[in-house]
């Protein structure tokens, strides 16, 4: 069975609907890039600092931290080409929040860790702005409240839990609102009164973008747009520009072993060898290379894979940016992906105009089943896409033919649901900055200064994130 055919019996089963084909996976972000860029595959041994591995948004924002902040050489390595992962191939939404409520994580690493990670992930909104500007990228950076529909109090109690950490631990508080029509108003705990108002009905249903009636209540926090893809092509060109003598990039280079040593390490890739003191691995949800360490066994983190389907649909007019989510199980942490909608300004070939993206389909590949890039959008999962999130959206204007892009992207988890930023316990020659947990630009931004101060030799508090 084809890795195709295994998207599509994961997500619907083996019926057939006439009325949807399969599609070409192509990424509206990954054709913003330029096309002309010859290969650049590592050609001989080299010697580095710092060997990164992975150039998507996590291993750019690794190097450029590390070329900031410390005086170290870098090698960047990418396996195919850059910003061709996952970072080329999501819903384009930046967001501060986390796989696992923030109540969640209070409760299973303590009040204090919790909301510093919070409060990390809060503040990497001021990060990217800061590479975008010294890096002279000319990204759109395109800043939106965004909305996250709920329907029932389970979704009110864990989100206003949120608020209440939130507001203990000194960080913004965001706006939770409630329809007057609710009907599991009394079943509100009083505890959260101060946290929450009541609305008419049609403000929930604005905000939302829907007249579907479902939904009752709004989170709304914010949120950004931006190519991330882009982002990363641009910062290359700019540390080659600014440190021709610290930073080189290869791709088309797939690192196939890392081999540990005490207070060094050498990857094998391409028939050639790096040497270098520390190797960092921001690889997100690829697994093809093997980790050894001095004794010779091997280190290995437990990623789950899953590949995440998107669609996305030219507006017949402009429209105003926005980023809106609807929870789909009837309690936080089921297994149902919640549906979200992206709207932004795209810059095309024929000038600018609006690129609505719709996502949440999604399907856990099994053990040893690898990520296949070239599958296809199977015809089933455009049709959840239709029937769970576009069918909720009301747009003014908005086009009802097929998908003008279809396509999907790997996103690497712990099982725990977390981020993994530091060193390796079993050797601090090899560091993390991956498992991208479905939202992972401002994680990545933070993990990549984090990784520097390492570098630098700061020694940092404890961290959520920290390997265990």
């Amino acid at each position: 069975m084809s890795d195709t055919d295994l998207y599509t019996v994961a997500l619907v089963g083996d019926q057939e609907d006439a009325s949807w084909r399969d599609m070409t996976s192509r990424s509206p972000w990954f054709e913003q890039l330029h096309t002309d860029t010859a290969p650049r595959p590592l050609d001989g041994d080299v010697t580095t600092d710092v060997a990164i591995v992975g150039a998507g948004i996590a291993g750019i924002a690794t190097a450029f931290f590390v070329l900031r902040e410390t005086g170290n050489s870098v090698l960047l390595l990418e396996r195919g080409r850059a910003g061709s992962g996952a970072t080329g191939h999501n819903a384009g939404q930046v967001a501060n929040y986390f796989e696992r409520p923030l109540c969640d994580l209070a409760e299973q690493y303590g009040f204090d860790l919790a909301i510093s990670a919070q409060a990390a992930i809060d503040d990497a909104f001021e990060l990217l702005k800061l590479m975008i500007a010294e890096t002279a990228s000319t990204v759109r950076l395109e800043r939106v409240m965004g909305h996250m529909g709920m329907f029932s109090v389970n979704h009110l109690e864990v989100h206003l839990s949120n608020q209440a950490l939130r507001q203990r631990g000194g960080l913004e508080v965001e706006e939770v609102i409630v329809s007057a029509d609710a009907p599991f108003l009394a079943d509100i705990p009083a505890d959260y009164a101060g946290l929450y108002k009541l609305v008419p009905q049609r403000e929930i249903e604005a905000r939302l973008g829907t007249r579907c009636g479902e939904y009752h209540a709004v989170l709304s926090s914010p949120k950004a747009c931006v190519n991330s893809a882009l982002l990363v092509e641009h910062a290359i060109a700019h540390f080659e520009r600014a440190h021709p003598d610290r930073f080189r990039f290869v791709d088309h280079t797939m690192v196939e072993r890392i081999m540990l040593g005490e207070g060094s390490a050498v990857l094998e890739a391409q028939g050639h060898q790096v040497d270098c003191s520390h190797v960092v691995l921001c690889t997100n949800g690829y697994v093809d290379h093997q980790v050894v360490d001095v004794d010779g066994s091997a280190i290995e983190l437990p990623l789950i894979q899953t590949v995440g389907f998107m669609g996305g649909y030219f507006e017949r007019e402009q429209l105003p940016p926005g980023a809106i989510s609807y929870i789909k199980n009837e309690r936080i942490g089921g297994e149902l992906p919640y549906g979200y909608v992206t709207r932004r300004t795209y810059d095309g070939p024929d000038g600018v105009s609006t690129l609505t993206c719709v996502g949440g389909p999604e399907v856990e590949l099994e053990h040893g089943q690898r990520y296949d890039a070239e599958a296809v959008v199977p015809a089933h999962a455009l049709e959840q896409l239709d029937t769970e999130v576009r069918a909720v959206i009301d747009v003014p204007g908005g086009s009802n033919e097929a998908y003008d892009y279809a396509w999907h992207g790997v996103m690497g988890y712990m099982p725990d649901r977390l981020r993994v930023v530091g060193h390796e316990p079993r050797n601090p020659a090899l560091l993390y900055n991956l498992a991208c947990n479905g939202v992972g630009i401002l994680p990545s931004l933070h993990g990549g200064q984090r990784i520097a101060s390492m570098l630098a030799g700061e020694q940092l508090p404890p961290s959520i994130f920290d390997p265990r």
